[in-house]
């Protein structure tokens, strides 16, 4: 038989004095998922780096083209005689930037990491394979000579990527 005194025994026995302080280890469910969103985001900028690299190169290439035009553009509202040209030599697409006949800027990207093709002068939209030398005159007021209405475009590995407007206006997306 059971008394009183025993079953007091036993409930004071396990229970928890008031005065101390328990403590709790483990994770809360807030701090979980915050370590998995930051897991994922780094996985998912690392993937596509290691496996989007002809992607990565093409921005790279249209963010380089698009600077080069727009400092071109830039140059020619207070200097005179401003070009760029766009060739291939050997395996490489070549974009030169020159003033007065000399060279003062020059890009090159490799044929094989990114295919670069551009439209002809006064062509319209259409973008075609780069088989000679390509050169954008820019005048006094900035804007390329011997232009359509349509402007000049740039295609980087097939897509209609930059356009340089009549007035010589670099921008992304392809030419209207």
């Amino acid at each position: 038989m059971v008394c009183a005194d025993d079953l007091k025994i036993v409930l004071v026995a396990t229970r928890i004095p008031s005065n101390s302080k328990a403590r709790v280890t483990g994770f809360t469910v807030v701090e979980l998922i915050a370590v998995l969103v930051v897991v994922g985001l780094i996985a998912s900028v690392a993937s596509s780096r290691v496996a989007g690299g002809r992607f990565y190169d093409a921005l790279v290439a249209k963010d380089t083209v698009l600077s080069l035009i727009k400092r071109t553009q830039q140059m020619a509202l207070s200097e005179e005689n401003i070009s760029v040209t766009i060739g291939v030599d050997g395996s490489n697409t070549i974009f030169s930037q020159i003033e007065s006949g000399a060279v003062r800027t020059t890009r090159s990207f490799p044929t094989n990491e990114v295919a670069i093709t551009a439209g002809t002068v006064g062509d319209g939209t259409s973008c075609g394979s780069i088989s000679s030398t390509i050169t954008l005159n820019f005048d006094s007021a900035g804007e390329i000579e011997a232009v359509d209405d349509d402007g000049f475009p740039i295609c980087l590995n097939g897509e209609s990527s930059l356009c340089i407007s009549p007035a010589g206006f670099a921008h992304q997306g392809p030419c209207l």
